[in-house]
């Protein structure tokens, strides 16, 4: 073989191999186009836990005043065979004025003096209970103030209520309430049966404790 044949078929060798490279580069991109690129893995859906449900709140507690058997015992005094029921109106600035005016309040509802025991009973109609009205400085002496003249200044007053078949309260309280309230009005406070001052709306309460 000469030079030139030798040549020619070397040529002839490189161009077919060129052409077999050539047909597998085109072969391998047209694979890749047809299938698609791959999608990365999605991940794995998780189901969210729901909200936990707040705790419901308890219903705050209905206020409610004291029972009554507790707001008659602020005004009671109790012994083995005896039962009473004790208020005091003890007055701001007493005087020879709040003496007349505590008279005229003794007078609308006929008050008796009790000379011997230096006290002023009073018996409400259609009550059932009678009431002493005594001095709240002991002894509990009262001068006669619905006599004519000068009498010691009265400091103040304690009204006693006496109860049959040992009733916690009175069944018809208004009088003794109505009372009191309309001394304690000429400028005083009112007192438990400790001597503990009360508000007009825990006073009002023994009369709704009423049975």
């Amino acid at each position: 073989m000469d030079i030139t044949s030798g040549a020619m078929l070397l040529a002839g060798v490189a161009l077919a191999m060129g052409g077999s490279a050539l047909g597998l580069s085109w072969y391998l991109r047209r694979g890749a186009r047809r299938e698609p690129p791959a999608e990365p893995d999605a991940p794995a859906m998780t189901r969210e836990a729901p909200p936990a449900a707040e705790p419901r709140s308890a219903p705050p507690p209905t206020a409610s005043g004291p029972e009554p058997e507790a707001v008659a015992r602020r005004f009671r005094v109790a012994s083995a065979d005896d039962v009473r029921q004790c208020l005091f109106v003890v007055l701001d600035w007493p005087g020879l004025d709040t003496n007349r005016r505590l008279r005229r309040k003794l007078e609308e509802l006929d008050a008796v003096y009790d000379a011997r025991q230096r006290v002023y009973n009073i018996r409400p109609p259609r009550t059932g209970y009678r009431m002493v009205i005594a001095n709240s400085t002991p002894p509990g002496a009262l001068p006669p103030l619905h006599e004519e003249g000068e009498h010691p200044v009265v400091e103040g007053i304690s009204i006693l209520v006496h109860f049959r078949n040992k009733r916690r309260v009175a069944h018809s309280p208004d009088a003794l309430i109505d009372f009191t309230l309309g001394v304690a009005a000429l400028g005083g406070k009112i007192l438990d049966a400790e001597r503990r001052e009360i508000s007009d709306e825990e006073f009002e309460r023994l009369r709704r404790a009423a049975p």
